[in-house]
């Protein structure tokens, strides 16, 4: 590999490293998730390299003694405001950026482009942020390969009724019939479940213009949010916050 990258990536995660230096995770279509130094990154002019939930293309130091990533430059063409500004809005990109972290996939950049687009949306319409959630969450399950054909049970494959509610294999990591569940703690409702069929051959930005109850949103939301914790294999920090 060599040693100095031109990424073009998502900033995820932002933490101090000691006293003057901080540590990010990096989310780009070409390596997926990776972890980078910012040396002098706590203090003076480089303490505004990667700042949280901007997107940018960024210069990267590998070092392959150590294999580890530094930043050195970057060029920020997304860099939101008022996410910063809301509570449930930081949140709720927070939310994005650690489920994408933890999501082990062979196609990062469709993950990428579905976080940056998550992103932009909440920056640009925060209005939506809890459709956006759903959309998001769905589109997730389907990229990370654990959401299945929801018109039949995987685990039997009985066909279900338009009415029917599904339940949860905490096995399968997937909603199936009654028969065949093991816990009652995720349920999928037939009309949230109409709602996932409708839309899961849309794109993020089509799926956005299609209507769903308020009820139903709030709904789905859990069960998407409880999907998607469980498929994680331990709660996720922004889920267990009770903030989204």
């Amino acid at each position: 590999m060599e040693r100095h990258l031109r990424l073009t990536a998502v900033v995820t995660s932002v933490k101090p490293l000691g006293d003057i230096h901080k540590s990010v995770s990096l989310f780009s279509p070409e390596l997926g998730l990776i972890y980078a130094k910012v040396y002098g990154g706590r203090k003076g002019k480089k303490s505004a390299l990667a700042p949280l939930f901007s997107a940018g293309t960024f210069e990267v130091y590998h070092n392959p003694l150590k294999n580890e990533y530094s930043i050195t430059e970057e060029d920020i063409f997304f860099l939101p405001q008022s996410i910063n500004t809301d509570i449930q809005g930081t949140y709720t990109a927070s939310y994005f950026c650690e489920s994408s972290m933890r999501i082990k996939t062979d196609t990062p950049s469709e993950i990428y482009e579905l976080l940056l687009s998550a992103l932009k949306t909440l920056e640009e319409k925060p209005e939506l942020r809890r459709k956006i959630i759903i959309d998001y969450s769905w589109k997730l399950l389907l990229l990370s390969g654990t959401a299945g054909d929801l018109s039949e049970c995987p685990s039997c494959s009985k066909m279900m009724a338009n009415d029917e509610i599904m339940y949860f294999s905490t096995s399968l990591m997937t909603p199936v019939c009654k028969n065949c569940s093991d816990t009652d703690a995720i349920i999928l409702m037939p009309g949230s479940r109409r709602y996932l069929i409708y839309t899961q051959d849309m794109s993020f930005e089509d799926s956005l213009n299609v209507q769903l109850h308020e009820t139903a949103q709030d709904r789905l939301v859990n069960t998407l949010l409880r999907w998607v914790n469980t498929f994680c294999r331990y709660p996720l920090k922004t889920i267990s916050s009770g903030m989204l």
